[in-house]
């Protein structure tokens, strides 16, 4: 393609990031609740097939692992990619730099699979967690494609991609189990072979060029990516390191139970990153004379969503929790709490944004390891207790107080650009709500009622915003 042809479609990608934002918004958002449903589906029978809480563990912690190898890759050179889209000759640099990220995660991960099946020597669980480090590998190639994907407003293909490697994912690994034999390992073999196809067809709807095509692309990327790694370690921790440090502190198998509901976790960071797919391009695509009335009605949008993720994630925690988690009703308030992380979270995503459409990424590298530093010490006490209600809390918590700080840190580079009332109202609304729920009776029955009861207010609040959008619409043509 020439210079000119690149640069019509970087306009055209620029043009559809901010004038589709909503349409994209909703297929991103459909995206993610089927990618969602993948281990919804199947973790109820993974936990029937297996019937041993050993290996139910390692298949946990073995998808937690992949799940930390997307934060991981998500938070840095993806962002990078779909930022370089909309500079100058920004079609070719972001694609050279898809290729460096292919390239780079497919070494990495292999790298870091052969170094642990050495230092580990065999035993219980090794061939599954190497297994899952060379699919955290293979997954750098999807992020790759889904960020230039998302800097060209094509989420039908991104979405694709997605459900590629999440639902077909675990439907494929549950197969295996069920054919080959019922052991994680099985799995997790089912699991990567299809990442590996995944990743292969993201090569041909998405095709990078070489990492050095473009000269310099290569070198800004690092520059914008490698301070961001100690970020994304500690966003893997923040969203996967409870599990880890009770397997470490807590006794045996209370990991496993919390494993059981901490789809509410990645369920509420997928969504949100879903949409925030939809929410980057507008940011980071916004002149400077823009971004502060750009950043209020993205904020705006993101303060709403999250207070509606709480109201339905917690809402039908009851229900989930009786079908995954084969009637524990003891964990019923931890998954009603887990999802209280999506304010905090979506704060620190908007405002991280414009950090790196500033590319002023070191700022990552010091903020969010000193909130890790604190979340853990905070967390130490009720994970060697194993009370995993206060652990639920304590990330809440925990995500509450990142978002803050990078409000803070990001506020005067969209000055008049933050709904201050509204965000805050939306997270008083949904700590209230989600208290209100602790005090409902966890039985079945009463589950069924709660979730019914928020489908019929979804559903009226659904028709009254459609309703006022019309009119709306009305009257503008007018």
């Amino acid at each position: 393609m020439s210079s000119t042809g690149r640069a019509d479609v970087a306009e055209s990608g620029n043009s559809s990031a901010v004038d589709k934002t909503g349409r994209n918004s909703v297929l991103y958002l459909v995206g993610a609740l089927m990618q969602g449903l993948g281990i919804f589906l199947v973790q109820p029978f993974a936990l029937r097939v297996l019937n041993n809480d050993a290996e139910w563990q390692e298949l946990f912690l073995s998808v937690s692992v992949i799940q930390i190898g997307v934060v991981l890759g998500a938070a840095g050179l993806p962002l990078a990619i779909t930022k370089a889209w909309f500079d100058h000759n920004g079609a070719a640099k972001a694609r050279s730099i898809s290729g460096f990220l292919s390239l780079l995660g497919a070494l990495v991960g292999a790298i870091a699979a052969a170094v642990y099946w050495w230092l580990a020597g065999g035993g219980h669980g090794v061939f599954s967690f190497t297994v899952a480090l060379l699919t955290m590998g293979l997954l750098a190639t999807v992020l790759a494609a889904q960020a230039l994907l998302r800097a060209q407003g094509r989420p039908v293909a991104f979405v694709l991609l997605s459900l590629g490697s999440s639902v077909a994912a675990y439907g494929v690994g549950l197969l295996a189990m069920l054919v080959v034999g019922a052991t994680a390992s099985v799995f997790m073999v089912g699991f990567g072979t299809a990442v590996c196809l995944t990743a292969v067809a993201a090569l041909f709807i998405a095709p990078p060029s070489p990492p050095f095509a473009v000269p310099g692309a290569a070198k800004e990327a690092l520059l914008i990516g490698l301070p961001v790694l100690p970020h994304t370690g500690s966003m893997m921790l923040l969203t996967q390191g409870a599990a880890f440090l009770l397997a470490a502190v807590a006794a045996e198998g209370v990991s496993g139970d919390y494993g059981k509901v901490q789809i509410f976790v990645l369920g509420t960071v997928t969504l949100l990153g879903a949409l925030n797919n939809a929410w980057v391009p507008a940011i980071m695509s916004a002149k400077p004379g823009e971004r502060p009335e750009r950043m209020r009605s993205v904020m705006k949008t993101a303060s709403f969503a999250g207070l509606a993720l709480v109201i339905v994630a917690s809402g039908g925690a009851n229900v989930v929790t009786h079908i995954m988690a084969v009637g524990r009703e003891d964990l019923i308030p931890v998954a009603q709490i887990m999802p209280l992380i999506a304010l905090g979270y979506l704060l620190y995503l908007n405002a991280s944004s414009l950090l790196f459409a500033d590319k002023v990424t070191w700022i990552l590298a010091v903020v969010t390891p000193s909130v890790l530093v604190i979340s853990a010490l905070a967390a130490l006490g009720p994970a060697s207790a194993g009370n995993l209600v206060l652990m639920a809390a304590t990330s809440a918590g925990s995500f509450f107080l990142l978002g803050g700080v990078y409000f803070l840190v990001a506020r005067r580079r969209a000055p008049g650009g933050w709904p201050v009332r509204t965000y805050a109202l939306c997270c008083v609304a949904a700590v209230t709500y989600v208290a209100a729920l602790l005090m409902v009776p966890r039985d079945i029955v009463s589950g069924i009622i709660t979730a019914g009861a928020v489908a019929l207010a979804g559903a009226g609040g659904l028709a009254v915003w459609h309703k006022r959008r019309a009119k709306r619409t009305g009257r503008a043509s007018q």
